[in-house]
């Protein structure tokens, strides 16, 4: 009798259902080549009607069990476990956590294979939040930090790059990460398990720096930092130096202003940074300049680039202006665009005023435009206390150099915006007379 046959007579005899799936266990042992395999899982799914789910389910996943455990090739395990999760949508909602097992098997493989994005493609089709099945708190994030993890695999060297040829693009996979790190945030917290913290935490980092939100990134490579053991979960020390160091170059990447001042007040406490011979000099060297905003010379920065232990991602380093075909000091490298605004606001604690040209030389930029530029986005973000003066293309720190503008130049700018304002509105009041009593003059003109 045929293996078709077999499954046949005994889904449509009167035995009890324990006897059942004896029998179809009995029948599925000995097999071994991929063609019985194949014809055994889907004749039996053919017959889950008459067999009932009591049944089906569980000769289902000693199936999955079988495949694993058999001895043959990683390809023909491949082609099983997928041809397995293809025979299984048709009736996915009844085998919702075979079809789990199915994808976690397969997402091994390709693990294995150092096949991350098939991985995490395969995993994402897991259902989290389901009807049928009781799924606790800690398989769906342990789930959501395997997929983070496959995501995330060496993302941070190309994520600028083209990639059309991936089979999933850097700039799609950390968005896909970002989706994920925000829908996983609460259910981290219930977790018991201390390594899937950790690896939460760490792709929070990643993400936090590939999406260039780096005063974010920077406290959270720093809190990594001291991530000892914590229930057989932790971080060895050359890779806490590596965290110690990510936050550094996060520091140097962040917009300068007092909230990265407050972070780098943190970082310059810290007795590893100090210590010369803890194996980060030139993170020690940067941390000081940056935090006692002194001016970066573009040797200095270049030699951090080079040699520091956590290199910063290629990606920040490649200027958008050469991507986009343009020349605007806003298409500058993310590198760029930090450094010259540390830099201006290292100027401001040296100067009390200086004209715009003079501080485009001082900053490396190609125009006063570009220098004004700078300056007037700083100060409307309230990064920058100083006051432009347009006309004679000069810009007032407040607070800088020897004490910037005194309490009565200030007073004296403040009432000279009042009356322009003052003039402003009374120019507005007679348009509006003459609207009211020569209209055909206002819609002449």
């Amino acid at each position: 009798m045929s293996l078709q046959n077999s499954i046949t007579s005994v889904a449509s005899s009167s035995v009890p259902q324990p006897d059942k799936f004896t029998a179809l266990q009995s029948l599925l042992a000995p097999l071994s080549s991929p063609t019985d395999l194949q014809a055994y899982v889907t004749t039996v799914l053919a017959h889950a009607p008459s067999l009932g789910l009591v049944v089906s389910r569980p000769v289902i996943a000693s199936y999955i069990s079988h495949i694993v455990d058999i001895q043959c090739s990683q390809a023909d395990k491949e082609e099983l476990l997928s041809h397995a999760l293809t025979v299984l949508q048709p009736t996915l909602v009844s085998y919702e956590e075979q079809d789990s097992l199915v994808r976690e098997h397969l997402a091994s493989l390709y693990e294995a294979q150092a096949r991350p994005i098939e991985a995490a493609t395969i995993l994402r089709g897991i259902k989290l939040e389901s009807g049928q099945r009781v799924i606790s708190d800690d398989y769906r994030v342990d789930i959501s930090v395997r997929i983070l993890r496959n995501l995330l695999e060496d993302v941070d060297t190309d994520a600028i790059e083209s990639d059309e040829g991936d089979a999933m693009p850097a700039a799609e996979r950390i968005l896909l990460a970002e989706d994920l790190i925000n829908k996983t945030a609460a259910l981290i917290l219930k977790s018991s398990n201390p390594t899937a913290k950790l690896h939460f935490k760490l792709a929070q980092a990643r993400v936090f720096d590939a999406r260039k939100r780096f005063l974010e990134a920077c406290a959270k490579y720093y809190e990594l930092s001291h991530q000892g053991s914590e229930g057989g979960a932790g971080i060895d020390a050359e890779d806490r130096l590596t965290c110690l160091s990510a936050a550094v170059s996060c520091a140097l990447l962040a917009p300068a202003g007092p909230a990265r001042g407050r972070m780098l007040a943190s970082l310059a406490k810290d007795e590893r940074i100090k210590d010369l011979e803890g194996g980060l000099p030139l993170e020690h060297a940067m941390l000081d300049k940056l935090f006692f905003d002194n001016l970066l010379p573009a040797e200095d920065v270049k030699a951090y680039i080079v040699g520091s232990r956590r290199k910063v991602p290629r990606a920040h380093l490649i200027s958008r202006g050469a991507l986009l075909g343009k020349g605007d000091y806003e298409q500058d490298s993310v590198l760029d665009r930090a450094v010259t605004e540390h830099n201006l606001l290292a100027a401001s604690k040296l100067y009390m005023n200086i004209s715009f040209s003079d501080l485009a030389e001082l900053l490396g930029l190609g125009s006063a435009d570009a220098a004004e530029g700078y300056a007037a986005k700083m100060i409307q973000e309230r990064r920058l206390r100083a006051v432009i003066d347009r006309v004679d293309g000069i810009i007032y720190f407040q607070g800088g150099g020897r004490g910037g503008l005194d309490e009565a130049e200030r007073e004296k700018l403040k009432s000279w915006d009042a009356e322009i304002l003052g003039v402003c509105l009374q120019v507005e009041d007679v348009v509006s007379l003459i609207q009211k009593q020569y209209p055909e003059f206002v819609v002449g003109v």
